[in-house]
């Protein structure tokens, strides 16, 4: 006992001067037990010892300080069915200053401790193990024998290399032997190729100079038939020009001819109107190009009916706008005075506009539209009359006709009787037919763009018939949609109405640049007379308009002078906005009960309207040689903004 003890602490406390060696390691069994003995190289110099086992691991772990291994640090296999010692690593690590030298062995289940008994005999150190049957070795032998192994399986592999590399040698050189011989057979062959193939570019080289040389001739044969061709075209283009001229010669010549004939119809019928006037015959108290207005009234019903010299077609007639307008889409004049109607409250007035003639209804009024025979009916109730019975009215060329079914039948009145009878209270009448010159005013468009095409149709995928530049000239015909229907010298066509303006609409910038382009083309010198000036003698007729009790608003009044209405006495009241030409309402400052009625270019006292907006009015006012713009707006009343 106290020789054990004497172990332990001498191998505890133990100062080494030099580190101790483990020379190998065995696994023996007695009839008692077995245990792992570690054989030292001299029982001087033992080191300190721990024992450690991971039961999770199942690892048994033992660590000497400060000492070495002789067989090697490194990974030893044992034996991997064993219920003792499977695998071992034995490695280094320092453990609080000191180096230790760790046996790490994989153990089964005989060994589940580390609460081993050691005991030490001369230089060999015992860990004793419970159980007493288990398969003896030396770590020695076991590294010999694997060592041996491990020698043998390297002659082996030695001598297998040895064997591959003179088989690969001799591979090599067969291989190189086939491969020179392969390449004498290749260099052959492309020789062989070589000569077909400078054969076949020398064949290939023959054919395509005799193919350029029939090409060449195929090119010139080409070309000949070609020239020959330009020539018939151009001969023919030339036919078709002469042709062209001859017959733009042929419609100018209609055109003057017809011009003429039209005015000698127009001297004939100013003639013939003059003699009426002065023998004092009947005067047609209609627009022009209308024949009939009727207008039947009573029991609760009111008609009225229309008649055109051309046919009205139902397609041609619009609902009522917002301003309680219909235009009906028939021939006639741009521009005519107002006919209004006193006798009736189915339609107020009738004039012709750039669309067509234009009926003037009640606000809000809606009637029933239909056409019968050509002719435009519109029906609506009528409450004014209260009994019944009926009143007939109709106005035609050779005077006015009145019918009242609830009296004895009368005869045809005069046309100032009718006007006194239907509207009493008129303080304006001047006379009961007014005769007055009117001239339609020809406005010049202005190409405004580089350059357009000029359409047979009023949209772009029709016909281009003609190619304008800046600067060109157009007389204004009608306006359609966003097309204007202009006329270009004996052309007549349709262009994009943001294309072109009118002079007075033209920036600076365009005037000057109008000017430039002018000079260099001779035109507009001193004394030309421009497109209007010229279709004025054309245009020039006699009308005879009757007032029906209101006032002639060609009539000069208080507030309209000769160069037109003075705008410090009139006040903004109205603006028809949602007609084809936008128009203002202005009435006498003193006096509401007199209006005018303006649209944009219209002239004022030293100026003319510049501009028709929603709810404003712009002039351009010229006054001591200083120009300066003004705006009108409408009072919050009459529908403005604030």
């Amino acid at each position: 006992m106290m020789k054990k003890l004497f172990v332990l602490l001498f191998l505890t406390f133990a100062v080494v001067a030099s580190a101790a060696q483990i020379k190998d390691m065995k696994f023996v069994c007695d009839a008692k037990k077995c245990g792992i003995e570690f054989q030292f190289a001299s029982e001087d110099d033992l080191p300190t010892f721990f024992q450690k086992y991971d039961a999770s691991g199942k690892k048994l772990t033992v660590g000497f300080s400060s000492t070495e291994f002789a067989l090697g640090e490194g990974n030893y296999d044992i034996d991997a069915a064993s219920e003792w010692v499977k695998f071992m690593r034995v490695f280094k690590e320092k453990y609080r200053g000191m180096d230790f030298l760790k046996i790490e062995m994989a153990v089964g289940p005989s060994i589940a401790s580390d609460k081993n008994e050691i005991s030490l005999d001369d230089s060999n150190f015992l860990l004793k193990l419970n159980g007493n049957k288990g398969k003896a070795w030396t770590l020695s032998k076991i590294f010999a024998e694997k060592k041996k192994a491990a020698d043998k399986a390297a002659a082996e592999e030695k001598k297998r290399l040895a064997e591959e590399k003179k088989a690969a040698e001799k591979q090599a050189l067969e291989a190189k032997k086939a491969a020179e011989k392969q390449a004498l057979e290749d260099k052959k062959a492309a020789a062989k190729a070589a000569a077909e193939e400078k054969k076949r570019l020398a064949e290939e080289k023959k054919a395509a100079e005799k193919q350029a040389l029939e090409d060449k001739k195929a090119a010139a044969k080409a070309a000949a038939e070609e020239k020959k061709r330009l020539a018939e075209e151009k001969k023919a283009a030339e036919k078709a020009a002469l042709e062209e001229k001859k017959r733009l010669a042929e419609e100018k010549k209609a055109a003057e001819k017809a011009a003429k004939e039209e005015a000698k119809r127009l001297a004939e019928a100013q003639k013939n109107l003059d003699k009426a006037i002065k023998e004092g015959g009947a005067i047609s108290a209609l627009l022009p190009s209308v024949k009939e207005f009727t207008v039947l009234m009573g029991s609760g019903m009111e008609q009225f009916r229309l008649v055109t010299d051309d046919p009205i077609d139902f397609n041609n007639v619009s609902n009522p706008d917002k301003a309680s307008i219909i235009t009906v889409g028939v021939a006639g004049p741009q521009k005519s005075p107002t006919f209004k109607i006193g006798a009736g409250s189915l339609v107020k007035s009738v004039t012709w506009g750039a669309n067509g003639l234009k009926l003037q209804l009640p606000v809000g009024l809606r009637p029933v539209i239909l056409v019968q025979d050509g002719a435009l009916v519109l029906q609506t109730t009528e409450s004014a009359i209260k009994k019944d019975g009926f009143i007939f009215w109709s106005a035609r060329p050779d005077g006015i006709f009145v019918r009242d079914w609830m009296k004895a039948a009368d005869a045809s009145q005069s046309f100032d009787s009718f006007v006194n009878k239907y509207d009493k209270d008129s303080k304006k009448i001047v006379s009961g037919a007014q005769v007055f010159h009117l001239k339609p005013v020809v406005r010049e468009l202005i190409v405004v763009e580089d350059e357009i095409d000029m359409y047979a149709g009023p949209n772009d995928n029709s016909q281009v018939i003609n190619r304008l530049t800046f600067g060109d000239r157009l007389v204004n015909m009608d306006l359609v949609g966003l097309y204007y229907k202009v006329q270009s010298g004996a052309r007549v066509g349709f262009v994009n109405r943001r294309s072109v303006s009118y002079k007075d609409e033209l920036s600076a910038v365009q005037q000057e640049r109008l000017k430039q382009v002018d000079k260099e083309r001779g035109e507009l010198a001193e004394g030309t007379v421009t497109i209007a000036s010229q279709l004025d003698g054309m245009y020039e007729d006699r009308v005879t308009y009757s007032s029906f009790g209101r006032r002639d608003p060609f009539v000069e009044v208080k507030g309209l002078v000769e160069e037109g209405i003075n705008i410090d006495q009139v006040e903004l009241v109205g603006i028809i906005w949602e007609s084809d030409v936008p128009m203002a309402i202005l009435v006498e400052a003193k006096n509401p009960s007199i209006s005018y009625t303006l649209k944009e270019g219209d002239k004022i006292l030293n100026g003319k309207v510049l501009k028709i907006t929603e709810t404003d009015v712009l002039f351009l006012i010229q006054e001591f040689g200083v120009s300066r713009r003004y705006s009108m707006g409408l009072p919050d009343k009459y529908g403005g903004k604030k």
